[in-house]
């Protein structure tokens, strides 16, 4: 069996198509539309992940409305090696101590950012990976359940850039494709998602036609111009994606509320500085204004801001409400869609607002945004080579798509004959549906590098020890070595998934003059996690390049640091030195790993 899943910044969503038939699954029963499953992941203190609907619920039971409390915890110790001299150093963090547990959304969005590796919930640090395939695994999972069949394929969708960078979008990408293996799928493809419902489309189309796919979600716009319909395949003319999405115009309606907390002068009183505010345009950023050094600045500003304006400001934030507020701020944004205006109504001692939005006051708010999918429109028409006459349909999808002042600039643009609403939340999914059971979309670059069926390129393994060294794939909580109860901590997400050797504990103080050695069958760069505590690199590894981030081991609550060197090798056989440095005395607390990452 193989599937479609359209994994978006604000809803998920799973289908399958048989060839004859469309199935779309009812995956959240407790949501407005059951066939799409909002987004969200809550994780409790004893790292039990639930998703979408009961998510949000159980954040609303256990975390809304109660007083945030940090404290400074310790989280371990990590040993450090500075110039000549090592030390061990505790770790302590803060620690909201009366959360129950933890909610993320636009998780999706991580993806843009090129040095987002994870975030740390309680005592567990979750790689990106590892956060998205909490929504994966249970979309596959219900989609077996439903069907009694085992799924191994899947084409997942993804936006036509995540950046303006292609390495960042490459990377997203990849990160993508791990957390498809680590919730269980083989075969996994990706493909567009505005192309995804150029085949929802073109499905039913009788005749040929020239499309302008409009597939406006919570996180990014993307744009398409396609042939399609009739007999032969679809056509894609072009591609185009802007960084905008349904967040950001939430975003704008939380700026003119920043009124309520302060943003204004009055009665003589200055303004709270921007800075402070800014921490509200996401409900994610607002429990930082109820850290201990933002509190007292807080209670320092009385002497200047207004007294009332502090006081809501400091219970939207330590009564962690910004999640409840934005879900109203969300539902006025949908009233807009079929209304001239919508109640805004918030009310916790001592917050009150009170607001009538118009739907021309809204399109004023999020005018850049506008201006900003405008001008994709036109790109994406210059780049197919077409003028906008030559298009026959506007095809609109996702959830954005619904805001008016976007219907009337494509209609304005193309004619509001030609524009045809697709189902705003699912026609992705039924076209990534259509794409997986005819085996399309386009298998990844980066698979190469990770273990499967195929032929292994990592071989002829020879350990002068004579121990068992083993294949593994790169993962948080993975036993490091075959002898001793180490575990990975952290690891930065570019290394989670990939080939590691599993060494033995007890080879930790072979000399450097014997070699461990194995053969490539492709070019690769090599990552040795090497103990920093370790008063002295081995000979081997000079001229190799310190990497940026750690690796971080533990065993019975302790933390131990691994420095990364890495070195690029041809294809052939790789020979490595023995963990203990010439002339090294005292004990070696580790032996060294070696990760590979082939060359794409």
């Amino acid at each position: 069996m193989r599937l479609g899943i359209d994994f978006g910044t604000t809803n998920s969503s799973i289908a399958r198509y048989d060839g004859d038939r469309l199935f779309r699954l009812g995956i959240d029963p407790a949501n407005d539309n059951p066939n799409v499953l909002p987004s969200l992941i809550y994780v409790d203190r004893g790292h039990r992940a639930v998703v979408g609907m009961r998510a949000a619920l159980e954040y609303l039971k256990h975390e809304t409305g109660r007083t945030v409390r940090w404290e400074e915890r310790r989280v371990g110790e990590i040993d450090v090696v500075a110039a000549d001299m090592s030390y061990v150093q505790t770790v302590s963090v803060l620690v909201d101590t009366a959360a129950h547990g933890r909610l993320l959304q636009y998780v999706k969005t991580a993806l843009r950012d090129p040095t987002y590796q994870g975030t740390q919930i309680f005592d567990r640090f979750y790689t990106l990976d590892e956060l998205i395939a909490l929504i994966l695994y249970p979309l596959k999972r219900m989609a077996e359940q439903a069907f009694a069949e085992e799924c191994t394929g899947v084409v997942i969708g993804r936006p036509v850039r995540f950046s303006d960078e292609p390495m960042v979008t490459e990377r997203a990408e990849e990160i993508l494709f791990k957390a498809a293996r680590w919730a269980g799928f083989q075969d996994i493809r990706f493909e567009l998602e505005p192309v995804g419902a150029t085949y929802h489309y073109h499905r039913a189309a009788p005749r040929r036609q020239t499309a302008f796919i409009f597939d406006f979600g919570g996180g990014t716009l993307d744009l398409t111009v396609a042939d399609v319909g009739g007999s032969a395949p679809p056509r894609i003319l072009a591609t185009h994606g802007v960084l905008v999405g349904g967040d950001d115009l939430d975003r704008r309606v939380m700026q003119s509320l920043r009124k309520y907390f302060g943003a204004q002068p009055r009665d003589n009183r200055e303004p709270v500085p921007p800075h402070l505010l800014d921490l509200l345009d996401n409900w994610q950023t607002m429990p930082l204004l109820s850290r201990p050094a933002n509190l007292k600045l807080l209670d320092e500003l009385k002497a200047h801001c207004d007294t009332d304006a502090l006081a809501a400001l400091r219970t939207l934030a330590t009564q962690n409400l910004g999640f409840q507020l934005f879900r109203v701020i969300e539902q006025a944004k949908k009233q807009l869609s079929d209304r001239d205006s919508a109640a805004l109504d918030f009310q916790v001692d001592p917050i009150t607002i009170r607001e009538t939005i118009t739907r021309a006051q809204f399109e004023r708010m999020i005018q850049p945004e506008i201006d900003q999918v405008e001008r994709g429109i036109h790109a994406t028409l210059a780049k197919s080579g077409l003028a906008a006459a030559a298009i026959d349909v506007v095809l609109r999808t996702g959830g954005s798509s619904a805001v008016p002042v976007f219907a009337a600039l494509l209609a304005r643009i193309f004619g509001e004959a030609k524009l045809v609403q697709m189902d705003l939340l699912t026609s992705v999914v039924s076209g990534l549906a259509v794409t997986a059971q005819s085996e399309g979309g386009h298998l990844p670059r980066c698979r190469a590098r990770y273990l499967g069926k195929g032929e292994p390129w990592v071989g002829q393994l020879r350990v002068p020890s004579g121990k068992p060294y083993e294949l593994y794939s790169l993962r948080r909580g993975a036993k490091c070595y075959l002898d001793s109860a180490f575990v990975l901590k952290r690891i930065p997400v570019e290394l989670s998934g990939l080939p590691t050797l599993r060494t033995a504990q007890a080879d930790k103080d072979r000399p450097a003059s014997e070699l461990l050695q194995f053969d490539l069958a492709r070019p690769a760069r090599i990552f040795v996690a090497y103990d920093a505590t370790a008063p002295r690199l081995a000979s081997w590894l000079k001229g190799w390049t310190l990497h940026a981030l750690p690796i971080i081991v533990e065993q019975s609550g302790t933390e131990r640091a691994m420095r990364l060197f890495y070195k690029d090798v041809p294809a052939g056989r790789v020979a490595l030195g023995g963990n203990r440095a010439e002339d090294q005395r005292g004990e070696i607390l580790l032996n060294y790993f070696v990760v590979l990452q082939a060359a794409l």
